[in-house]
């Protein structure tokens, strides 16, 4: 569950973690998507003894984004069955966001007992939705057998489509998955050296774009 759990977090650090501990008195009259909106507003200014109780507030008021910011908050702070239960609730809201969070935490085990079937089922579900990262986490799930996948799916039709589909979105390991499938013919796909050819360019051309950026950033350092 390593490549599903490095795209299932959305804060990392510990401003999350002191989010959780903060505490706050919010708008009293506000409604939902106000306290929301506030909240994130607060959050995005570090302001994190403001933001938490705004956020909790939506999300016990039923507002689904806010409950999937802060199940992504509580899952940082390692409040795991808190996240879930949250997770959970956007998720009944159809929230993409929430079904494809409780998946990645019923797929690693974090708070909830581990279900690799039905974390497979919300992702996949998600993904078929058009949600970006369930589409990576899925290619990533074929690409490296997780979630039970066996060796013979791995490299079946299926795996071909959300490959293809995440490398579509320019997710470089899909991308160096598909180049090598045309140069080999792999996943039932006949060898094709020009569109290997062709993947291989786009991907030394989107590295060297990632190295620009890299070198530009330690220049101004």
């Amino acid at each position: 569950m390593t490549g599903i759990k490095s795209y299932g977090a959305y804060w990392r650090s510990s401003a999350a973690i002191a989010l959780v501990l903060g505490i706050g008195m919010g708008l009293a009259n506000a409604g939902p998507e106000e306290d929301f909106a506030n909240g994130m507003i607060s959050y995005r200014r570090a302001d994190f003894v403001t933001a938490m109780p705004l956020l909790r507030k939506a999300a016990d008021a039923g507002h689904a984004e806010a409950q999937v910011v802060l199940a992504s908050i509580l899952d940082a702070a390692e409040s795991d069955e808190e996240a879930v239960a949250y997770y959970r609730k956007a998720a009944a809201a159809g929230n993409l966001d929430g079904i494809y969070g409780l998946g990645v935490m019923l797929g690693s085990g974090e708070g909830v007992k581990k279900d690799v079937g039905e974390a497979k089922i919300l992702i996949t579900r998600a993904a078929e939705a058009g949600h970006k990262q369930a589409i990576r986490s899925l290619a990533q799930v074929y690409m490296r057998g997780e979630l039970e996948i066996t060796e013979e799916q791995r490299k079946g039709p299926e795996a071909l489509k959300w490959i293809t589909l995440a490398a579509d979105d320019n997710f470089m390991p899909a991308l160096e998955t598909l180049e090598k499938a045309y140069r080999d013919g792999e996943y039932g796909l006949a060898p094709d050296a020009v569109k290997a050819d062709e993947l291989k360019r786009k991907i030394a051309a989107m590295k060297g774009v990632k190295d620009n950026k890299k070198r530009r950033r330690g220049e101004k350092q």
